[in-house]
């Protein structure tokens, strides 16, 4: 049996969500009884909004190129007649506000006006929302300009998405999970059900980069996989996100080493008021999280713990496999003065877990014992120095950290460990200046010192021949002979990369944006120089075509690297990517996108193992980069924003991935060649506080005994979420009993078979009570409504027998919210 880091992950991955899964009625039923609490509450139902406080709406609004203020903005509370223009510094207040469930309008002469929609003002408590808005390319024609209810990523031209806190939390079936909220895209998918790992038009693991207020992160998850960015729980609480912007391919120069796709986060500043807090229990656990003012409103800060339940409570479960985790984040904000800032930013997250011999093997998949520990953190201080209305500069330094402690024990008497632990110590500056209105200039760099401390080790092993005529079968000799894997490296490396990107107008209507980015990694001595090109021209105000090109590098995994001292000869992943497509705004909550796309992948590294004429080749830890191909397709994308009473939104896809076979030279289907796309989502709202009907059902002393069972609350939010995938491909291995061992035989075409495809249906239903001062959250969230038995992979057992290995069947999540 060969082993390996990815292996192992994929088999924590499973048991620490599987085990996730087993237990979430505890939440769930906490959520039911605290809805029946909040009937017993005088406030709840109240007709008017003079029942409860009222409360505040502030923030500032911005420049999105530059992030100088826009004094004058126009903030309008649509549906009443609230509002206020934003002061000198940009920032605005609207009080009081009657508590309620509110799209804000944000309009300023030469800017996009924008639409926010889902600003939740709840009783007592300010909300705080930062507006960049981006200037018009139709400034001087007279007409007036609106981005509707939709706000592009920065500098993107083509196959992006923005979302906010709210939009993140009410998403069905993903946990308030950001990684799962991302694929509901058409260009995405994931590797199953049990890890969140974002994959972009026909890529794979590890290709997508985190970055955090600046921060790059390797990977935000607990149990994540080491070398690729997946897990099965996030680590980043949706409580701090102000903005999650996220391009599905071709996207600025100021992301790099990454090959298909960038999540920027950009994370909100706490309550400058008054100290406030909320506490919560849910699928990622049971968390707290404060915020309040510093230095008499000058700054701000945010903590937050999680801890997961599952250990508080398995002496009455009976499980042996319980993932234990915890995790803190923490943000604070302090104005030196008008145009300089501070920023530091947080997150912390450790994890374990012990799957023992008796748990479902076909999940084990031969290992008989695993435990698994890791710990995680990226912290770091920026300074934001806006040096005239026309640009500012920032500077950001940061430590992130991954550490993994694993062993599993197979085979009676053979072992798997992986001590390994990767740390980045970056130091990155950026600028911004905007000479005129046509003209817009971008560069920066950065700079990485990385030592990496990596041991991974698994046993000798021997592949024997057997006579089965005999019972039980007996062993007749020795077929193959595998020797002990160890390597053991201590590395301090380095990297550097810069940028460049002019942002320009050559013509009215037309946006041009050129960019250069250069990498250099020293361990490797290898260099990549990626040009990006991107144009958008405005055919109507609400109509535009779209083009992108770009070459995107990526340096090998450190995992990767430490496997093998020939692995320090790899270069750089390369995609080359082109994407066109036109962009629709039907009304100001409709929008619609057609793209076309297509990436071609070279230099990517694969197992020499795997592609000679011996199929009995054991693993060395060596790589070459001889893989390649390409990905093309179309994708559909309508969204409805909810402006009113609903939302809605459908995705399609169609793509081809294929691969080149290394031993022929032919083509074949590439491992995430789903074909076949397809997610639609309708959601909607409903405020009961002014219905008669729901007065006066709250003035029955039998409802507080039934409430939990209806799905009436002060407000209702209910959502479901359908999602499609084609059959993934797979090779499927040869059995030989002579040897009791699967191989894949050199004349086998690779992912020749493909799994039975995928559908699940999704539902979540929110429920919000409010009272004097404080409010209650409740949901439920249930996967795969209809019980689909979606396949993830297969066990193939050394009897022959073969089993599958399902994705979730019915998954229930409940969880609560208590904000004060």
């Amino acid at each position: 049996m060969q082993f390996s880091v990815t292996r192992i992950s994929f088999l924590i991955q499973s048991a620490g969500r599987r085990k996730v899964h087993e237990c979430v009625f505890l939440p769930l039923f906490l959520m039911l009884s605290a809805s029946g609490l909040a009937a017993e509450e005088p406030g709840t139902g109240s007709p008017s909004p003079q029942s409860t406080k009222p409360g505040i709406l502030s923030g500032r609004v911005m420049d999105e190129s530059t992030e100088s203020p826009l004094a004058g903005a126009m903030v309008l509370i649509q549906g009443t007649e609230l509002g206020a223009s934003a002061d000198e510094e940009g920032r605005f207040t609207v009080e009081p506000v009657p508590p309620g469930i509110y799209n804000v309008r944000f309009v300023m002469m030469g800017y996009e006006s924008r639409v926010v929609n889902t600003v939740v003002v709840n009783p007592g408590r300010t909300t705080i929302r930062v507006i960049p808005m981006k200037p018009t390319v139709l400034r001087h024609e007279g007409v007036e300009v609106t981005a509707g209810h939709f706000h592009g990523a920065k500098d993107a031209v083509v196959s992006n998405r923005s979302m906010d806190q709210e939009e993140i939390r009410t998403d069905a079936g993903s946990a308030e999970d950001i990684q799962r909220v991302v694929q509901a895209l058409p260009a995405v998918v994931s590797g199953g059900d049990q890890e969140n790992e974002i994959i972009v038009r026909g890529g794979m693991y590890g290709e997508n980069l985190f970055v955090m207020d600046g921060i790059e992160i390797p990977n935000p998850n607990h149990f994540g996989m080491q070398g690729a960015g997946g897990g099965p729980v996030n680590m980043i609480n949706n409580e701090f996100v102000r903005q999650a912007d996220f391009y599905a391919g071709a996207f600025p120069a100021r992301y790099g080493d990454k090959a298909s796709s960038v999540l920027d986060i950009s994370l909100r500043e706490g309550n400058r008021r008054r100290r406030t807090g909320h506490a919560t229990l849910g699928m990622s656990g049971a968390g707290l999280t404060v915020e309040g003012p510093l230095a008499g409103g000058k700054g701000s800060y945010m903590l937050s713990g999680r801890k997961s339940f599952l250990d508080l409570i398995i002496s009455s479960t009976g499980m042996t496999s319980v993932p234990h985790y915890y995790n803190l984040q923490g943000k604070a904000v302090y104005d030196l003065d008008g145009n300089d800032q501070i920023l530091v930013n947080g997150i912390f997250g450790d994890d374990r877990i012990h799957i023992r011999e008796e748990d479902d093997s076909a999940y084990n998949q031969g290992t008989d014992d695993v435990v698994s520990r890791s710990r995680q953190y990226a912290a770091g201080a920026a300074w934001r120095h806006l040096f005239s209305e026309r640009g500012y500069s920032k500077v950001t330094l940061s430590r992130t950290l991954n550490h993994w402690d694993q062993t599993a024990k197979y085979d009676v008497h053979k072992r798997f460990t992986n001590l390994s632990t990767e740390i980045e110590h970056t130091l990155r500056a950026e600028a911004v200046f905007q000479p005129s209105e046509s003209l817009e200039l971008a560069f920066g760099g950065a700079v990485k010192s990385i030592p990496l401390d990596l041991a991974v080790t698994w046993s000798a092993d021997t592949l024997f021949e057997w006579d089965n005529s005999r019972t039980p079968p007996k062993i007749t000799g020795i077929h193959e002979t595998y020797p002990e894997y160890d390597r053991a490296r201590h590395v301090t490396a380095s990297k550097a990369s810069g940028f460049g990107q002019v942002k320009f107008h050559p013509v009215r209507r037309l946006t041009a944006l050129f960019g250069l980015r250069a990498d250099y990694f020293d361990y490797t001595g290898k260099r990549a120089v990626d040009p990006r090109l991107g144009f958008s021209y405005a055919l109507t105000p609400r109509s535009s075509v779209n083009l992108a090109f770009g070459r995107h590098s990526q340096s090998p995994a450190y995992v990767q690297l430490a496997s093998h001292p020939d692995n320090r000869s790899l270069g750089y992943k390369e995609t080359r990517q082109a994407v066109a497509g036109i962009e629709r705004l039907f009304r100001d909550d409709l929008r619609g996108t057609v793209e076309a796309f297509y990436k071609d992948y070279r230099g990517v590294p694969v197992d020499p193992s795997e592609i000679t004429e011996n199929p009995y080749d054991s693993w060395d830890g060596r790589l070459v980069a001889r893989g390649r191909g390409n990905a093309r397709g179309v994708e559909c994308f309508l969204q409805k924003k909810m402006s009113g009473p609903f939302h809605a939104t459908v995705s399609y896809s169609y793509s081809v991935s294929r691969g080149v076979d290394p031993r022929n030279g032919r083509e074949f289907d590439w491992d995430f060649d789903f074909r076949h796309v397809f997610t639609a989502i309708a959601g909607a709202r409903w405020d009961l506080r002014g219905r008669g009907w729901y007065r006066s059902l709250n003035r029955q002393s039998w409802y507080k005994w039934v409430d939990w069972m209806l799905p009436f609350a002060d407000q209702v939010e209910a959502a479901v979420k359908w999602r499609y995938l084609g059959g993934r491909p797979h090779t499927a291995p040869t059995y030989k009993p002579e040897y009791h061992t699967w191989i894949v035989d050199p004349a086998t075409p690779l992912n020749a078979e493909r799994y039975p495809v995928y559908h699940r249906l999704d539902f979540r239903l929110d429920r919000r009570y409010m009272f004097d001062g404080w409010n209650l959250v409740t949901y439920i969230d249930i996967m795969n409504v209809y019980g689909r038995e979606n396949v993830w992979d297969y066990s193939y057992n050394s009897d022959g027998s073969k089993q599958r290995i399902l994705q979730y069947q019915v998954f229930p999540v409940g969880g609560l919210t208590v904000e004060f």
